[in-house]
């Protein structure tokens, strides 16, 4: 996303160091009473860290000098990384316009309850005003001021309680026209003053509703500030916004602010499979190959995080990592074990691995968990004092945005991650530093990532700028402290009168500016039934069932980092953790319903085909793999063949050119 800020660059350090000609007077001394008192171009320390004032002080520039530019329409947007302090930044911004603009309503928006809930905890009782000492002492305006409001979870909306709240903290869905909750709320905001909206984890806002509710705010929104770490969405699609500021992972890591993510994946020799029949669940044979060559067996990515043996060397690899980070708590907060799994039949199997076979405490998160257990998660590390705290948590993507554990030390990937958004959204859980009184700001953090090889991740990993340390020997020990390299170069804007500036592509072009549209849509099949019918499948499925690793290679991601192989972790012999049979049908029909959205998705139509398509694909699935049965009948060996098919199902459909989009133009006809 461009970030529109930069063409002022210049002229925005001149107005710094000029003493900020041209804002209001109640500006200007608001400005001094957060600046430093010997240098009144940064902030006064207990109030803003640094990267907060300056994105504070571009938005006052954006909105007071230069309004029309960058404020209007769809207001301004910060891109700060995980752990970058957003809230304060917001806080700020609330105090500035009340203070120098008399504006008395502030709207808080948000996608889920995760960050709500955050949120909620930071503003109640005017929290975050006072821990940051963002408003004067002895003025008009104090933090009872900002008096909460939150909607939802039973808690009254409408128009008596919106017309006269100071802040209101709600999640968009709350302002959709589509209900009758929306509805009354939209009408009671509409109704009341004008208001500073703040759109929090901005990068959601494109989706069609969300858009339709900022547009209908926007002629009583004063000023609009969307706030995200990840601005680029999966679906290649941006906010409205215009980007005014910029603090990314290499910045943070530059200033310390951040943990520092360190990867380990297995090194493995040898890989053991074992071949069942997909009907009667009957182990027809054993092999032992090469690691260099089970490629050719088109395992699919996730069988090597997800069968038993390998998940459970997985889990071991992370559960060493957390012993470390054990240790280096010192007891002054509980660290955290955070596994992230691609369905919820996977992130059952993995709770019950950690809890039974490894006797670990583990909390499961999924979309059906309560608002408690939610709750429980954002508690987690903070839970130290008692006897048996919780170690670890597994999600499926339900704790992504919003979701701030700052306790979280270890990450188990349990997935593999095709977008960028979704990506950095988890790594990003494990990069908030733990902030408690007995932990000094100097002291080394790290966030350990336990990866495979098999997922394909490096583009992650890429992302953070990881380089190689060589001649480190396998018994090497690793020292925060020592092998932490020195931060990073902050990377700055040296000469921004040399930005090109990027046409917008609504001008008329004149015909020269050509786009590149790679993708066609198949021809839709007449006869889609019949080809779904004449796609085949192995009668037996493969499971990996051991693996030698050789050793455990751990890489630091910061430029100047390390590559270095330790021992990996020795542990007994596991035995398969069994979940239900109810809970595989489930499984097949959540992978399904999955796999129907991805389907659709890659043949370029939207979601509203995939009811019609998943009931195809649950047919298909019964004839070639139930025996006719449904899910709820099935016998089990058939379920469990039909759940590590799927990959191959999808696999298969794609492969024929006009098959889904036959589904979608012809149904039964």
């Amino acid at each position: 996303m461009e970030n529109r800020f930069s063409r002022y660059e210049d002229e925005f350090q001149q107005w710094v160091q000029g003493g900020y000609p041209g804002v209001k007077t109640e500006t200007l001394e608001y400005i001094r009473h957060l600046s430093d008192p010997e240098d009144d171009a940064m902030p006064r320390r207990g109030t803003l860290w640094p990267h907060q004032w300056d994105s504070f002080l571009r938005v006052v520039y954006a909105y007071e000098i230069r309004r029309e530019e960058l404020a209007r329409p769809g207001g301004v947007l910060l891109n700060v990384v995980t752990g970058g302090g957003k809230t304060a930044i917001i806080a700020g911004l609330m105090a500035w316009l009340r203070i120098a603009h008399g504006v008395q309503k502030f709207v808080l928006l948000c996608p889920n309850l995760i960050v709500r809930d955050r949120l909620e905890e930071d503003f109640r009782k005017g929290k975050v005003f006072a821990d940051r000492g963002l408003i004067p002492a002895g003025g008009i305006v104090r933090k009872d001021d900002f008096e909460l409001t939150t909607l939802g979870s039973g808690r009254p909306g409408g128009w008596a309680n919106l017309l006269g709240a100071s802040v209101i903290l709600g999640n968009i869905h709350q302002f959709y026209l589509s209900n009758a909750s929306g509805q009354s709320n939209l009408s009671g905001l509409m109704n009341g003053p004008d208001f500073a909206l703040f759109n929090d984890e901005a990068h959601n806002s494109p989706a069609p509703e969300w858009e339709s509710a900022l547009e209908k705010m926007g002629p009583k929104t004063v000023l609009r500030v969307d706030t995200t770490a990840t601005p680029d969405r999966a679906d290649g699609k941006t906010p409205d916004s215009s980007m005014v500021y910029e603090y990314l992972i290499q910045d943070a890591l530059s200033d310390r602010l951040i943990k520092t993510p360190v990867v380990y994946q297995p090194n493995i020799e040898t890989v053991e499979l074992t071949y069942t029949d997909a009907g009667s669940g009957e182990t027809r044979g054993v092999e032992e190959i090469d690691w260099a060559e089970v490629d050719r067996l088109g395992l699919s990515a996730t069988q090597w995080v997800t069968d038993d043996k390998p998940m459970q060397q997985q889990m071991a690899i992370a559960l060493a990592r957390l012993r470390e980070q054990e240790r280096r708590a010192k007891s002054r907060y509980q660290p955290i074990l955070f596994v992230v799994a691609v369905c919820k039949l996977d992130a059952q199997k993995a709770a019950k691995t950690l809890s039974k076979h490894f006797r670990i405490k583990t909390l499961l998160v999924t979309e059906d968990s309560t608002e408690t257990e939610r709750r429980q998660a954002t508690e987690l590390g903070r839970a130290r004092g008692g006897s048996n705290p919780y170690k670890a948590v597994v999600s499926v993507l339900m704790l992504r945005e919003g979701w701030d554990a700052a306790e979280v030390g270890v990450i188990l990937l349990l997935r593999k991650f095709s977008s960028r958004v979704y990506g950095q959204q988890v790594i990003g859980r494990g990069l908030r530093r733990v902030r408690v009184g007995n932990v000094s700001e100097d002291e080394s953090q790290i966030c350990a990532v336990v990866d495979h090889p098999k997922l394909k991740h490096q583009w992650l990993w890429d992302i953070f700028g990881s380089k190689v340390r060589t001649a480190v020997g396998l018994d090497d020990e690793y020292d925060e402290d020592e092998d932490l390299p020195a931060p990073p170069p902050r990377q700055m804007l040296v000469n921004p009168g040399n930005v090109i500036e990027v046409p917008d592509p609504s001008e008329d072009d004149d015909g020269e500016f050509e786009l590149d549209i790679s993708f066609e849509p198949a021809e839709p099949l007449r006869n889609w039934r019949e080809k779904l019918e004449g796609l085949t499948y192995p009668v037996e499925t493969v499971t990996i069932t051991d693996q030698s690793i050789s050793s455990v290679q751990r890489t630091e991601l910061a430029p100047g980092g390390w590559t270095v192989r330790e021992r990996a972790p020795v542990y007994g012999a596991g035995v398969g953790v069994e979940v239900g049979t109810e809970e595989l049908a489930g499984g097949v029909k959540d992978g399904l319903l999955e796999m129907a959205e991805r389907l659709l998705d890659h043949a370029g139509h939207t979601r509203q085909y995939q009811g019609p398509v998943y009931s195809i694909l649950l047919e298909h699935v019964r004839t070639k793999f139930l025996d006719g049965a449904s899910t709820g009948l099935a016998e089990r060996p058939r379920l469990e063949a039909a759940l590590r098919m799927l990959p191959l199902v999808e696999e298969r459909i794609k492969g024929v050119p006009g098959l889904i989009e036959g589904m979608v133009k012809y149904g039964d006809k």
